[in-house]
């Protein structure tokens, strides 16, 4: 099933405005939306060493299938490689692909992209699957990435 442009688009920024705030208080640089590749960017820093990371979120046929999120060197412009992403001592940031490893992540499905982790998962219904808890909009899976670069329980610096 395919999402109307405009219905993406329509819920992206209400979304979005949900946490724009937010995002300005601790430094979040999120930039327009490109409407015609339906695709923003935020930067964020780590409080921790300050390392940068820039989060590529493409959006097309949102919210039927979960967002294209990824994270792009802030240095090389480099996307898809594992020196673009945080390292965790778990599993959210998964060295396979590398992706966010959660129902909220279309990178972390084989259905997807054969290094997704997940050939258990299915696109369609993403928000239903039991292991992707609170991360069902935006501002939820914006929040999750910055508390994981955040929180020194968790946060490793960057991938390798």
């Amino acid at each position: 099933m395919s999402v109307l442009k405009e219905v993406s688009l329509m819920k992206i920024r209400k979304e979005l405005k949900d946490c724009i705030d937010y995002g300005k208080r601790i430094g979040w640089i999120l930039s327009d939306i490109d409407e015609s590749n339906l695709s923003y960017t935020v930067q964020m820093s780590s409080p921790i060493d300050g390392e940068v990371y820039i989060v590529e979120v493409i959006f097309d046929n949102y919210p039927e299938i979960p967002p294209l999120i990824d994270f792009v060197h802030y240095q090389t412009g480099q996307k898809n490689i594992p020196n673009a992403y945080p390292k965790n001592k778990d599993s959210f940031f998964h060295p396979n692909g590398p992706c966010i490893c959660n129902p909220c992540s279309r990178k972390s499905y084989k259905e997807f992209v054969r290094t997704g982790p997940h050939g258990d998962w299915k696109l369609i219904g993403w928000q239903k699957n039991p292991k992707v808890g609170t991360l069902i909009s935006m501002d939820a899976i914006l929040r999750t990435i910055y508390s994981r670069i955040s929180n020194p329980e968790f946060y490793e610096k960057r991938m390798g």
